[in-house]
């Protein structure tokens, strides 16, 4: 029994020293692929064979093939490619089925450099270019800019890529992936107007780019680019204006010697726009533009994309000129209706316009001088403020007319008051001294009270105002004041003549506001974008 444990515990030691020293030696083997591995991959690396390729390969998805990354070079077409850890690669797992593999032993086999502009004779490479807007969406007057999608082409000729069609299965035209274009020679193109972009990215749906090549080494080069672009406006006019915004295309880097950039002629077309609604504009006229731009570093070539917007109106009508009238006809109803018109009701109807110019300029920029809408706002607001202050002399008049009935009747009661000296009146005439005298130096008019007793219980005080030009206290200058007689007839007859000044003078305003202002066809002069540079005017209709 005793031998038979001991059996047993012998064969668990060898077991677990077994595997003590297979691990050991597993390491060790790892560790000598891994050496190995380094090794060959900096020897690839130094033929330039996986040079700009690193960023393109997931090293997750490769892990599990860690230990089959040993192959012969000359059995394949493409060779060994790692990643930056030195994992192993699969070529399917990397590139596309078909002409790809194939492209990238033609790239090595050429000792291409893309980093090397392409030689042209001495004479610059010539990119030519197309662009077909899919979608303008916004046109903001406020941060002066425009937003759009465009599919952006650009296409040039490198010599050192032309090949044989037996090549690539007597193929003439390669469609390549889009991650070659970091295996290839490409301009630097950039916006120099576009204040935000967004590029294709990888696995994007919405931006994508295409990559083709011919046997004749011509380059084809196509991405979605959704841009962000400055546009300065000059709103003299608004909302009656035209707008022209442009799209700048250049390289950063290549001077006009190098590289220059050249409209597209031919199959395509150099600029197409697709059925394009804006909710405040129409696009009215779009061409491009070419011309060179000097800077400290020297001349570079530039193109331009020209967009002509004229303003649909319709909102400012709606929102502005509509309801300012409206406040302008409102303060005329309460003049006519003056009998029953308070201040406090042409105080709020100038309220009311005084909030919509405050709207309005809170949805515009802050500009230095004066556009269209501020001249009718500004006129609307003048009428209705010049309507209250005829209100206010208005009533004055006819206060002052009232006050001088009071008068007359006063003076028609003096001597029936005088004829009765009875013990029911305590005064013989008005200038006793129970007759009080009292005279307002600010409001210039004199009052005398005069108390009667009726039935020897109630005192009624009757009050008498005369009002007449103080010549003393206006002494130097009441040669100067008019003095103007009135009756309520004239007053009235003011009234309505006032009123229909007001009302004609606006009317005639609106008819020359809105004959002539729309009709103006001012837009900012960019010297990029004069028609004269056109070279290609894109079909909107």
């Amino acid at each position: 029994m005793i031998k038979i444990v001991y059996f047993f515990v012998y064969i668990i030691l060898l077991e677990f020293l077994a595997t003590i020293s297979s691990t050991g030696a597993g390491q060790n083997e790892i560790t000598a692929i891994n050496f190995q591995r380094t090794k060959h991959r900096n020897k690839l690396v130094a033929k330039g064979s996986i040079s700009g390729m690193d960023e393109y390969y997931d090293e997750s998805e490769q892990e599990n093939e860690s230990l089959n990354f040993f192959e012969n070079e000359e059995k394949t077409n493409l060779g060994n490619v790692y990643n930056s850890n030195g994992l192993g690669v699969s070529k399917d797992a990397i590139f596309e089925q078909g002409e790809t593999r194939d492209f990238l032993h033609f790239l090595r086999r050429i000792k291409y450099d893309h980093r090397q502009c392409p030689y042209n004779e001495g004479e610059p490479v010539i990119v030519d270019v197309s662009v077909v807007v899919s979608n303008i969406r916004a046109v903001s007057e406020v941060t002066m800019d425009y937003a759009l999608e465009l599919f952006y082409r650009e296409a040039w000729i490198d010599k050192r890529l032309d090949f044989d069609k037996s090549i690539f299965n007597n193929k003439t035209e390669l469609a390549l992936h889009e991650s070659y274009t970091n295996f290839l020679w490409h301009p630097d193109t950039f916006m120099p107007n576009a204040i935000a972009s967004k590029n294709p990215q990888k696995q994007s749906i919405s931006h994508r780019s295409l990559l083709r090549l011919n046997e004749k080494g011509q380059v084809l080069y196509s991405r979605r680019i959704s841009i962000v672009a400055e546009c300065p406006m000059d709103l003299t006019l608004f909302p009656f204006d035209s707008q022209i915004c442009k799209l700048g295309i250049e390289s950063y880097g290549y001077t006009a010697d190098q590289v220059r950039y050249k409209w597209s002629k031919g199959q395509r077309e150099a600029l197409k726009l697709a059925k394009i609604r804006l909710p405040d504009f129409q696009i009215k006229e779009a061409y491009v533009t070419s011309q060179l731009e000097s800077y400290a570093t020297g001349d570079y070539s530039r193109l331009y994309v020209c967009f002509v917007f004229t303003r649909s109106s319709g909102f400012c009508f709606l929102q502005l000129i509509i309801p300012s009238t409206a406040v302008v006809i409102t303060s005329w109803v309460s003049l006519w209706m003056e009998s029953e018109t308070e201040f406090q009701d042409m105080i709020s109807i100038i309220l009311a316009i005084t909030f919509l110019i405050f709207s309005y300029n809170e949805m515009m920029p802050r500009v230095s001088y004066i556009k269209a809408m501020d001249v009718y706002l500004g006129v609307c607001f003048m009428i209705v403020f010049l309507s209250l202050i005829k209100l206010a002399f208005v009533k004055y008049l006819r206060q002052k007319l009232e006050k001088k009935h009071t008068n007359s009747v006063i003076h028609n009661m003096l001597p029936f008051v005088q004829r009765h000296n009875s013990s029911n009146t305590i005064i013989e005439n008005p200038s006793s001294t129970n007759v009080e005298i009292l005279r307002n130096e600010s409001i210039n008019y004199q009052t005398i009270t005069v108390p009667i007793t009726l039935n020897g219980n109630i005192n009624q005080v009757d009050t008498y105002v005369e009002f007449f030009g103080n010549r003393n206290r206006y002494k130097y200058f009441g040669k100067f004041i008019p003095q103007f007689k009135f009756d309520e007839k004239s007053v009235q007859r003011f009234h309505f003549v006032s009123q229909m000044v007001f009302f004609i003078g606006f009317a005639l305003f609106c008819l020359f506001y809105f004959l002539v202002y729309p009709n103006l066809h001012y837009t900012t002069l960019d010297p990029a974008c004069e028609k004269e540079l056109a070279e290609w005017y894109a079909d909107i209709s």
